[in-house]
């Protein structure tokens, strides 16, 4: 019997050893996890048969939940500005700061599981409060009918910890979002949060980059550039509203950008680090070779090593 568990065992050892050196040696070979490899493959790229039958969706996406199995560490309440609904969970302590999360999905997708995981794990991780808006949405409204509510969500917040403690962060549509809420509240002479944190931001909807179309597994350029323009509704798409890349950078907080070098926004994502550096902003770039669309939110190496960078910049 002791032999027949020697024989599991050391049968055990040898897969484990051999799924590492597999995997080391498919990290050398291709740049990147083997799990991020399977995550941007796994994704699946919209078309414009997709995009038409999108439009037509006039499903209300007012009211989500949060999905069963994801807790957070303190109590997570809902109230409403004006008739969008807000999750808000207080910080751990008065010396903790406050996120304003904008998620993404195109100002067409709601909630994923994977916004919530990450929000749930730095909530746990730094002790931050979580402030989570499901803003208005296509098709039935337009960024004329987000940015109201959205601006009178951060001025309560502000009024309620002060601006230093307030961090905007927002990936991908809610990136680019994050940006033109900071911009917008910088022209109106209202205190800016203590810093932004922009994840594979959408910073021009009529943007992308088609050279770098052929690597991402996930965005399709033609189909953005449509809901781009239709979230714009009768504003001009390149408004910094709409498309923060040509707005002003000056006066704007501390900036982190993540991005992916195979994800299309990859080129506007360094001209807005760029646009940001030559106005004097506090900005730092974040590149990761061969990744994807807002790979921090991925489950792999790759992504928690990001998720961990983000902590820390929560918490600095």
């Amino acid at each position: 019997m002791k032999n027949i568990i020697k024989k599991i065992l050391w049968t055990l050892l040898g897969i484990v050893v051999a799924l590492v050196v597999i995997g080391a040696g498919f990290w050398l070979i291709d740049g990147r996890s083997p799990q991020a490899f399977i995550v941007s493959h796994l994704l699946t790229k919209s078309t414009m048969e997709d995009y038409n039958k999108g439009k037509g969706d006039k499903t209300d996406k007012s009211e989500v939940e949060i999905p069963d199995g994801i807790t957070f560490p303190r109590e997570m309440r809902q109230y409403k500005v004006g008739n969008m609904q807000v999750f808000h969970m207080e910080p751990q302590d008065v010396s903790k700061p406050v996120v304003l999360y904008i998620h993404g999905g195109a100002y067409f997708h709601n909630f994923s599981e994977r916004h919530w995981k990450a929000m749930a794990e730095w909530a746990e991780s730094t002790g931050c409060g979580i402030v989570a808006p499901n803003y208005p949405l296509l098709y039935c409204y337009t960024a004329k009918d987000a940015h109201p509510p959205m601006m009178q969500l951060y001025q309560q917040l502000i009024e309620q910890y002060s601006a230093k403690r307030v961090i905007i962060m927002g990936d991908s549509a809610g990136g680019g979002f994050t940006l033109a809420l900071a911009q917008e509240a910088r022209n109106d002479s209202i205190d800016m949060p203590s810093r932004l944190v922009l994840i594979s931001p959408w910073v021009d909807v009529l943007g992308g980059d088609d050279a770098l179309q052929e690597n991402d597994t996930f965005l399709n350029a033609e189909v953005l550039r449509k809901i781009g323009a239709d979230w714009a509704g009768d504003i001009d798409p390149r408004d910094p509203m709409i498309s923060p890349l040509y707005g002003d950078m000056n006066g704007l907080p501390p900036t982190d950008l993540f991005t992916g070098t195979w994800e299309i926004f990859y080129t506007d994502i360094v001209k807005t680090y760029d646009k940001m550096k030559a106005a004097g902003v506090d900005a730092r770039l974040h590149v990761a070779e061969k990744m994807g669309h807002v790979y921090p939110l991925w489950p792999c190496p790759e992504g928690s090593k990001a998720r961990k960078e983000i902590a820390e910049i929560i918490i600095q």
